[in-house]
Formats: structure tokens, C-alpha cells, sequence
């Protein structure tokens, strides 16, 4: 079955202030997927941004171009989970819905 998280190469850095719950629960999502706390972070924002209509129109009405990834829906389909993560819990089964 296949994550909602792809790992992703590119990196520019920052440094952000999570809420103590926030990051502990992202640390477990990053186990669950064996992924960096940059490639989960990175792919949950392009799927918002993708996402998100209205901030979509509203990058149209400001003049500003989206990004390829945002309008193509790079990193859409998310490689297979590994064999040996069976016996893992399946916390995350699909596509989350956002609310628009």
C-alpha cells in the first residue's frame, strides 16, 4: 500500500518552531515512514498548496506564477511501502481529504 508521503531530494533550508505535540507526532510520522522530518514537512506543504483552490486564484490575482510542482502535482503518487514494514500499523491508509 502506498503512503501519503513520497521522500523528495530537493532541499533549501529554514528553521521552524513546532508546538511541543505537533513535533512529537511528526517525529512518529517520520518512523512510520522512514523519512526525514524535511521530506514529510516539504510534502505536506506542496499538498496544501496543490491543494488549496482559493490560494491558487489567489496567486493568479497577486501575479504570481505557481510553482511546477503545485500545478502539475509533482510527487502525487507515492512509492510503495517497503516489505519489511508489514507488521507495521497502517495509521495512514490513503489520500487525506482537505477541507476547501
Amino acid at each position: 500500500m502506498a503512503t501519503v508521503i513520497p521522500k523528495h531530494l530537493r532541499k533549501n533550508g529554514i528553521t521552524i518552531r513546532l508546538d511541543r505535540d505537533v513535533l512529537q507526532t511528526l517525529e512518529h510520522y517520520c518512523r512510520y515512514l522512514e523519512s526525514s522530518r524535511d521530506c514529510v514537512i516539504n510534502q505536506c506543504l506542496t499538498f496544501i498548496f496543490r491543494k488549496d483552490k482559493r490560494f491558487t486564484l489567489w496567486l493568479a490575482d497577486q501575479g504570481i506564477a505557481s510553482s511546477p510542482t503545485i500545478e502539475d502535482g509533482a510527487g502525487e503518487e507515492p512509492p510503495p511501502i517497503s516489505a519489511n514494514r508489514k507488521d507495521k500499523p497502517r495509521a495512514v491508509q490513503g489520500r487525506l481529504p482537505i477541507a476547501e
